[in-house]
């Protein structure tokens, strides 16, 4: 590889990886070659096994996902410095999506093999190549989910309310099978490594905290999906509780869920707040939809207020944040299964199902509670919970 060649492979790595060190990229470039592709060719078929990962030095391709009816939705177009194919790191797996060339694209193409080669000596470019890669594949889930909402909602507006159902659950089952691939993916990834013995020494106690933790928020979905199909998981029981008790358990429920330790958080509760009585699960749950939504919709990280208060004969729990709020026009729906607030023309894309306030609504009604909402856009939103006192 001449000088110049050799410069442009380093520039063009760093410029896709910026998280990895110039040893790193230079480790990496080793096991790069370039590819030229002609406009129209098809560079990955959508459900064929890959091996190789390719950045893009020139051009454009189009990322386009076959729809239940085999028509092709062209999800995104990416350009110079970005990549794709990044599964064929994260085990033996298939294309997720077809990558087309828009134009004629200069690409360079590091296959598995000749990766794993260079890797296997370096473990520091191993784990920081793994960060970077399952970063980005969430950053794309987000993306593939926002714009497949984007497209339900036109048809929704197009088949009015026959169609309304129908777009309930393919928005379901789309953002579902996303939320689920990328811990799928992580685990899957990391335990092909081991097997391979490409993650040893003090490459698996990190390793086993990411499968961990991906068990972890693929078990709490599950859960989510359960109890809603249910809605009845077991007889409530009542008993007197205290409520900061119960604050604090879905205070740290909500941050393990979204392993969120960044967000500040200010506990208020009056002195003349008495013991409460309902069901402690269903009360938990509750209120940490709320605090999740309140850590979810802050992609700012701004702080988090909760407040627990008399109001007359009923006792009060309000969560307040300074998050991006939720448009009147949609108010209402907050509380339907698989609803969720998008907000257009924005970077920020925002995790979930969409099942925590409907199953926030549903132990207020068992605990005999209402909940009320005040939500202004760009300001935040105050969601409040209003228990009868005992």
């Amino acid at each position: 590889m001449n000088a110049v060649l050799e410069n442009n492979t380093l520039t063009l790595l760093q410029t896709a990886f910026p998280d990895l060190s110039e040893a790193n990229i230079r480790a990496l470039s080793r096991a790069a070659y370039g590819r030229t592709c002609l406009p129209g060719e098809d560079i990955c078929l959508e459900g064929e096994r890959g091996t190789a990962l390719y950045v893009i030095d020139s051009g454009e391709v189009d990322i386009i996902v076959n729809a239940d009816d085999n028509q092709e939705i062209i999800i995104d177009s990416i350009g110079p410095g970005s990549y794709f194919g990044e599964m064929a790191f994260l085990g033996d797996t298939t294309r997720m999506a077809t990558i087309r060339a828009r134009q004629e694209c200069r690409l360079l193409e590091i296959d598995q093999d000749d990766f794993m080669a260079v890797a296997s000596g370096n473990p520091d470019l191993l784990r920081r190549l793994m960060r970077q890669i399952i970063g980005h594949i969430q950053r794309t889930d987000r993306a593939v989910i926002h714009e497949l909402n984007v497209k339900n909602e036109a048809l929704k507006e197009a088949y009015a309310d026959l169609e309304e159902q129908e777009q309930l659950r393919t928005k379901f089952i789309v953002t579902l099978s996303h939320e689920l691939r990328t811990p799928l993916t992580s685990i899957r990834g990391y335990l092909a490594l081991m097997n391979q013995g490409s993650i040893q020494g003090d490459s698996l106690p990190v390793a086993m905290n990411s499968i961990t933790r991906n068990v972890e928020k693929m078990v709490g979905l599950t859960n989510d999906l359960l109890f809603l199909y249910e809605m009845h998981p077991k007889a409530p029981e009542f008993t007197y509780l205290n409520l900061a008790d119960v604050l604090i358990e879905a205070l740290q429920g909500a941050r393990k869920a979204l392993e969120d330790e960044v967000t500040a958080v200010s506990l208020d509760i009056a002195p003349d707040v008495p013991p409460i009585y309902g069901d402690q699960q269903g009360l938990v749950l509750a209120i940490r939809a709320f605090i999740e939504n309140a850590f979810k919709y802050s992609p700012d990280h701004t702080p988090v207020h909760i407040r627990a208060y008399s109001a007359g004969d009923e006792v009060a729990v309000a969560v307040i944040d300074q998050g991006i709020g939720i448009p009147a026009e949609v108010q209402e729906r907050i509380f339907e299964p698989f609803f969720r607030v998008e907000r257009e023309g924005t970077a920020h894309l925002f995790p979930g199902l969409g099942v925590g306030l409907t199953i926030a609504k549903f132990m207020a009604d068992r605990n005999n509670g209402r909940i009320t909402v005040d939500s202004t856009p760009n300001k935040g939103s105050t969601f409040i919970l209003y228990l009868p006192q005992p």
